[in-house]
């Protein structure tokens, strides 16, 4: 093994300690660069600016849900083995690919060029990419119960991309030379910390078996509908503000919007781990551990709302206030409604896990493009007509109904099984 092979891999065994420990610090890191950026360049380059890069932002990570196709969801599930990692790598590079071309095509329609903001937003679409193709090599080690490394590989390439970003940034003041720089930082540790690693584990060689990786592609399509509307419902506040409101004002929504994450990311650190137990304990039917579980997660996700919300009440403006330069006095209940959504939007996305693990496509389907037709119907308007606020509240609207109807299947589906 190389030095980097031995560093990261470690040489003590392995256990279900060190794999959320690692886990926790790779996804809060990964959590944690939209907004860390999101200030710095707020701080650096100023409001207007800042509100372009929030909007590049959120597209990208929109786009990115392309690549993402929740392959990763099906992978980790996958419990029988049904296709080979190289299969599934064959089905990511066609998805990267297709990722880009979409991007191109949206932003080249939304801006009508590739100057100024359009170049911000491709940039980071193609940032974005990088993170979309990593969640193959992820996903393939917490399959094999190292979810360490899934971990380590997330913190030390958002290490390494963000910092080399943060650095040029503050140094040339060129937000698009940074972004650049980013990118390439971003392959380096791609190949350093994913398909360096994973040489050890499998063959890297793509299997592009027509009928597997269609059959890969058609399989997670329903989810990837899902996760891609999911994304456009926390986006579509921020988007509906683009359309209607200054620069500045987009800044000040993605800051605010920005410590919702944070319930998000308590989601995560429970979830992923007990993802593939879920997984089991409901193919074997084992209806008590299945609903302790779902019972466990549930609490977390709804005690970590009411804490964030009081943390938002008391702490969360001044500090959002102090880090990104912007006067956000006005906003508080706005924030701490935010949080409550935020909780609601965590519950929402637990149970489109659940969802997943019953294989009930269906459920996903009708939740997400309902609540996306809804999201579509109400989020301009009430920008329009209450501008920021009108922004959250169509956000808090739409996850609670996606929550309702999700639940509602589930139970359905648990009925069925019993």
């Amino acid at each position: 093994m190389t030095f980097v092979q031995k560093a990261v891999i470690g040489s003590k065994p392995v256990t279900e300690r060190k794999n959320f420990i690692w886990n926790m610090i790779g996804s809060t890191l990964f959590a944690a660069v939209s907004m860390c950026l999101s200030f710095v360049v707020i701080r650096v380059m100023g409001e207007n600016l800042g509100g372009v890069f929030s909007i590049a932002i959120t597209i990208s990570q929109m786009m990115q849900f392309i690549a993402y196709y929740e392959t990763r969801t099906f992978q980790v599930t996958d419990v029988n083995s049904k296709y080979q990692f190289g299969e599934y790598k064959a089905a990511k590079l066609l998805l990267a690919l297709f990722m880009i071309a979409a991007s191109v095509i949206y932003i080249w329609v939304r801006e009508g060029s590739f100057a100024d903001k359009a170049l911000v937003i491709l940039l980071m679409c193609v940032y974005r990419m990088i993170d979309g193709y990593a969640d193959l090599y992820e996903g393939s080690f917490q399959k094999d119960g190292r979810l360490d490394l899934t971990g380590k590989s997330q913190a030390f390439r958002t290490v390494l991309s963000a910092g080399v970003m943060v650095i040029a940034l503050c140094l040339t003041k060129q937000l698009v030379l940074s972004i650049v720089l980013a990118i390439a930082a971003a392959f380096a540790g791609l190949f350093l910390f994913d398909i360096h690693i994973m040489r050890l584990f499998h063959k890297l060689t793509p299997l592009f078996h027509k009928e597997k990786v269609w059959g890969i592609l058609k399989e997670c399509f329903p989810l990837f509908l899902g996760s891609f509307l999911w994304t456009y419902i926390l986006s579509a506040g921020r988007i509906a503000i683009d359309g209607n409101m200054a620069s500045n004002f987009q800044s000040y929504y993605q800051m605010l919007f920005l410590p919702v994450n944070i319930v998000n990311l308590c989601a995560t650190f429970v979830m992923k781990p007990l993802l593939p137990r879920l997984a089991e304990s409901y193919s074997r039917k084992e209806w008590k551990e299945f609903r302790g579980l779902v019972g466990k997660i549930t609490a977390v996700i709804a005690g970590f709302t009411v804490l964030c919300m009081v943390l938002a009440f008391f702490l969360g403006i001044p500090v959002l206030s102090l880090l990104s330069g912007c006067d956000l006095q006005e906003y508080r209940g706005i924030l701490v409604f935010l949080m409550l959504a935020g909780g609601i939007n965590s519950l929402a996305y637990f149970m489109y896990y659940i969802l997943t693990v019953m294989r009930n496509n269906k459920g996903v389907f009708t939740g997400y493009v309902t609540a996306a037709v809804l999201t579509v119907v109400i989020s301009g308007q009430m920008v329009q007509r209450s501008g920021i606020a009108g922004a959250a509240g169509s956000f808090f609207i739409t996850v609670l109904y996606l929550m309702l109807i999700f639940l509602a299947f589930i139970a359905v589906e648990l009925k069925k099984q019993k």
